[in-house]
């Protein structure tokens, strides 16, 4: 329950930000890599509030299919679903995305790096703490 809690802490904290940078950032840096880097946290910290046993698919696996998760809607982006859906609802033109950007895939994959930076500095606290 402990852990659980925990992560819900930081997916709230991750949204948080994420409607922050959308919400009030008009340019630069973060607003156009930020929140896309932070895709991948967030939606690993949801994920472990319903999975928050410790394994391999949780600690290995799991970073690296959600990358793939995000790779998969960049290129169906690039295909323009939005448009060949007929989609209307500007929400849902949001979260599916309509446009196809390289660099929204290298954000992906510096997200899915900062997911595996942080389980292997919290197994190096754990041991320390042993």
């Amino acid at each position: 329950m402990k852990k659980r809690l925990r992560y819900f802490v930081l997916f709230l904290a991750l949204l948080l930000t994420e409607i922050l940078i959308g919400a009030f950032l008009k340019g630069g840096f973060i607003r156009a890599y930020g929140g896309d880097i932070l895709v991948l946290p967030l939606l690993y910290a949801f994920f472990r509030i319903l999975f928050p046993g410790k394994g391999s698919f949780t600690e290995r696996i799991l970073p690296f299919l959600l990358f793939l998760s995000g790779v998969c809607v960049e290129l169906l982006q690039g295909l323009h679903i939005a448009d060949r859906l007929h989609i209307t609802s500007r929400l849902i033109r949001i979260i599916v995305g309509s446009t196809f950007d390289f660099w929204d895939i290298a954000c992906y994959l510096a997200g899915m790096l900062l997911i595996y930076a942080f389980l292997y500095f919290s197994h190096i606290k754990a041991c320390d703490n042993s």
